[in-house]
């Protein structure tokens, strides 16, 4: 892959942001980071960018740069946006394994697979993913949407959480409706995926039906939950997104 600004240079990420030439979405190269500690460095497989994280913080930039979320690049649908969330996903990954899990050493990178080995026993650590199911619940001709209470206040959006241990994707679907909603759904059908780098996240994407019982919402999770006209939509999140595509039906 690619991307204009990226082939011979570095994505350079602070506290999860992407610095890029001001006005723009093309990322600022290594050389732009202003003499800021590199946290950590390599090179992106298979396509050949380095990834680095910097240290400092996002309060400033280098003059005629800036610092841009990747959420950014996603609503914007720039063809930056799968490389960026690879490289912060991997970082953050990074991160949570300098060490062995086993028995507490330093690991390394390993220098063919995209993987980190521990330098005392040997084991081998591979970054990991936590895979969420987002649903679109359907009923007659309407669809459930919800402000989640730790999210943007007056946002709404599909019925979303992580997969359980042991759990199949649709499984995991219907426990989620039940539990925030105490709804009941069947035809649970996949729709799409997204990589979403907070950290680790792959969102799986499904549409089901209503099958029975009322709104019944847990407090802790759901601050409301309504059933919308999709030619009537409140506040949902940006283009780019899966919900968003979710919602409008697009996948």
């Amino acid at each position: 892959m690619t991307v204009k600004g990226a082939a011979s240079g570095a994505l350079c990420f602070c506290d999860g942001q992407l610095l890029v030439r001001a006005g723009t979405l093309e990322p600022a190269g290594e050389e732009a980071g202003g003499g800021r500690e590199v946290l950590d460095s390599f090179v992106v497989k298979p396509q050949g960018v380095r990834a680095v994280a910097l240290g400092g913080t996002t309060e400033d930039a280098p003059a005629g740069h800036e610092w841009l979320r990747v959420r950014r690049l996603i609503a914007d649908e720039s063809p930056l946006a799968a490389l960026a969330c690879r490289a912060l996903g991997l970082l953050n990954w990074r991160a949570a394994h300098a060490y062995c899990g086993v028995c507490g050493e330093p690991l390394e990178d390993h220098p063919v697979e995209m993987a980190r080995r521990c330098t005392a026993c040997g084991h081998m650590a591979y970054p990991a993913i936590s895979p969420a199911v987002i649903v679109r619940v359907e009923k007659e001709e309407k669809i459930l949407l919800a402000r989640h209470v730790q999210r943007i206040p007056d946002l709404y959006t599909c019925l979303a959480g992580y997969l359980e241990v042991g759990e199949s994707a649709e499984d995991g679907v219907r426990r989620e409706v039940r539990e925030e909603t105490g709804l009941e759904v069947g035809d649970v059908v996949y729709a799409g995926s997204q990589p979403w780098p907070y950290p680790n996240q792959l969102m799986l994407a499904f549409k089901a039906r209503w099958a029975s019982g009322e709104l019944a919402l847990q407090a802790d999770e759901i601050a409301e939950a309504r059933w919308f006209d999709p030619a009537d939509l409140p506040a949902i999140p940006p283009p780019g997104s899966v919900a968003y595509r979710l919602i409008h039906g697009l996948i």
